[in-house]
Parts: C-alpha cells; sequence; structure tokens
C-alpha cells in the first residue's frame, strides 16, 4: 500500500511549522504559522470561478462604468479593481 503524505506550508513564510487554530464562521479549519504567527486558512475557497470572472470583466470592458457592474453581479468594486490590475498585469507580461 502506498501512502502520501501531503505537506501543508504557510502562505506568508512558506515554513512548515504550522498547527491547528481553530475553525471559522464558515466551518473552514483555520491554522497558524509558528514562525511568523500568521493566521487563516491554507487553502481559500474561490468565490468566483474564472469563467464568472472573465465574464464580469467583458462586461466592465463593454459597459466601461465599475458601479454598475457590481451592482448587476454582486461584486464589490474593490474585487473588481483587484482583478483588474491583476489582468493588466497578466497583460504585460504577455506583451513583454
Amino acid at each position: 500500500m502506498i501512502e502520501e503524505r501531503i505537506r501543508y506550508h504557510c502562505r506568508k513564510c512558506g515554513s512548515e511549522n504550522i498547527v491547528k487554530n481553530g475553525k471559522n464562521r464558515c466551518g473552514s479549519q483555520q491554522y497558524i504559522c509558528r514562525v511568523c504567527n500568521a493566521s487563516g486558512v491554507l487553502v481559500p475557497k474561490s468565490r468566483y470561478s474564472e469563467a464568472q470572472k472573465n465574464e464580469i470583466l467583458q462586461a466592465y470592458y463593454e459597459k466601461g462604468n465599475m458601479r454598475l457592474v457590481s451592482r448587476i453581479y454582486g461584486v464589490s468594486r474593490k474585487t473588481l479593481s483587484n482583478w483588474l490590475k491583476k489582468s493588466a498585469a497578466k497583460e504585460n507580461q504577455e506583451a513583454a
């Protein structure tokens, strides 16, 4: 019988020295890093799929109004702004 062990790392410092630290409101297991004292979920759930993100970004590019798009799709303007920054950075990397 072959056994595989998955090693989890801290998302901030990369250390393997993490321990369980209760659960959050959604019921996901929380962890804390003993090296940098960062706490959180090891693998956060993505609220939007890539297809949904692309659809929302495409609507923004067509309409050009962040407030309108955020009201229609129920996405906060901050989230939409972060997606736009990431997509612009990705385009710059591909162009270079």
